[in-house]
């Protein structure tokens, strides 16, 4: 007879304390694995901005882990409302990849992105929300299913699907478990590969914006030379609303004693504004030593623009002809705002109304009259385009002509300094309000006896 305090184990007792400890070691393995694969999901869901990159890393951890012979991850379109599949591994991922698209709640994929709702599916052949025709389409054949949703903040932005393990076996609840805490943190990375990829192209629109601005400054002169023993001067500025605008102005010498002067003012704003505003620049600087006849110049340029007129799109335009002899300007406005003139011997000012006719652009045959008149010493004409006159302070009042008118009548010296009165006058009347539209002003004074 042994000691009281010994134990005895029978047979049976021992191969089920054995059976347990077996259970407790593999429940042990499965955390293990469990916290193991999480540890590798973040490293893997860390390791890149590039978003074709994470997501073929995600599937090919996803079929590791899962055990599956195949993997997709369709993305939602906000535009067309369809998830797209980004990306498919497997034997028929490649006719599946960037062409194969489902409607919200069609199929499992569909069904998970509509209730935003992981699912398992362990026999497709029992659950009415399977869609066959990607296998039929494919000759795949599905039989288990792990689909997930990508969801950040209740913003969904696609799911993921595990299709098949490989050993035959069924997906199960655990299976399930695992694959959710996994697309949690995908839909985060998703998400900031996302806003990485729209990040990195704005970067690169407004670098080829300021390339774009930097041309089409380019197209307008910097500088005017004062020619004729100084009889005239010419200024002038454009500040686009954005990077490129559609305002133009232009100074060409048509022959000695002859100079052409032009302001227009495109309908739009933007790119589409800025390209046909350089179109016209060129085709101006052409057609105007075809003909030294202002009305006959725009008469050619309307039909050219009505010919290959886009969405619409016109200019409103003045183009003068000054003989630098005799100070005599002859000149035709095509809905533009009508210059000021500033008679300095009698501090009057007269706007020019003369020579009125439709933008260019707008209807083929048109004929436009001139306007003539003789500068005297002193005066200075004002072009300007309707930006300097839709600049709004914070109480939404805009920046008038007399307001102006008072500037013009004041202190200056030359076309130089009137031009930057006027500019630090509108800031000033904005002040933060944002510009609203392009600004271009043009400056001559007529210094001749």
């Amino acid at each position: 007879m042994g000691n009281s305090g010994e134990i005895f184990m029978t047979k049976d007792s021992l191969q089920k304390t054995v059976e347990n400890l077996k259970q407790e070691i593999q429940v042990f393995k499965h955390q293990t694995d469990f916290f193991s694969n999480l540890i590798d999901m973040s490293v893997i869901l860390t390791s890149t901005f590039d978003l074709d990159v994470l997501i073929r890393r995600v599937l090919e951890f996803s079929q590791r882990v899962m055990f599956s012979e195949a993997s997709s991850v369709m993305l939602y379109n906000e535009e067309s409302r369809l998830l797209e599949c980004r990306r498919a591994l497997g034997k028929a991922g490649k006719k599946l990849e960037r062409s194969f698209t489902l409607e919200l709640g069609k199929g499992i994929a569909g069904w998970v992105a509509q209730s935003q709702k992981s699912v398992v599916v362990p026999d497709v052949t029992k659950d009415k929300r399977f869609y066959s025709g990607v296998d039929k389409k494919t000759g795949f054949v599905t039989k288990s299913i792990l689909c997930a949703p990508l969801v950040v903040q209740n913003k969904m932005l696609g799911v993921v699907e595990v299709i098949n393990r490989k050993d035959g076996k069924k997906f199960t609840e655990e299976d399930l478990r695992l694959f959710e805490t996994f697309c949690r943190g995908v839909a985060v990375s998703v998400q900031n590969a996302q806003m990485h990829q729209r990040l990195l192209k704005n970067q690169k629109v407004e670098q080829q914006l300021e390339m774009a601005s930097a041309i089409q400054q380019g197209f307008l002169p910097r500088s005017f030379s004062q020619k004729e023993d100084d009889k005239y001067e010419i200024a002038a500025i454009n500040l686009p609303a954005s990077m490129v605008g559609g305002d133009l102005y232009d100074c060409v010498e048509l022959r000695p004693g002859l100079l052409g002067l032009t302001i227009g003012d495109v309908s739009g704003k933007g790119m589409p504004a800025a390209l046909y505003m350089a179109r016209l620049i060129s085709d101006f600087r052409f057609q105007a030593h075809q003909a030294e006849n202002p009305g006959q110049t725009m008469m050619i340029l309307n039909q050219m623009l009505t010919e290959r007129s886009q969405r619409g799109m016109f200019v409103t335009m003045i183009y003068l002809t000054l003989d630098t002899h005799h100070g005599e300007l002859r000149y035709v406005n095509s809905g533009h705002i009508p210059p000021i003139l500033y008679h300095r011997s009698t501090n009057e000012l007269v706007r020019l109304d003369g020579g009125r006719g439709i933008p260019l652009g707008i209807k083929h045959q048109v004929e436009f009259e001139e306007a003539s008149l003789y500068l005297r010493r002193g005066d200075t004409l004002v072009f300007f385009s309707d930006g300097i006159l839709d600049a709004k302070n914070r109480k939404g009042e805009r920046f008038t002509v007399e307001k102006m008118e008072e500037i013009i009548h004041g202190s200056w010296l030359t076309p130089g300094d009137l031009v930057t009165q006027l500019v630090e006058a509108v800031t000033r009347h904005a002040g933060e309000e944002s510009q609203f539209d392009d600004i271009t002003i043009m400056v001559l004074t007529w210094r001749s006896k």
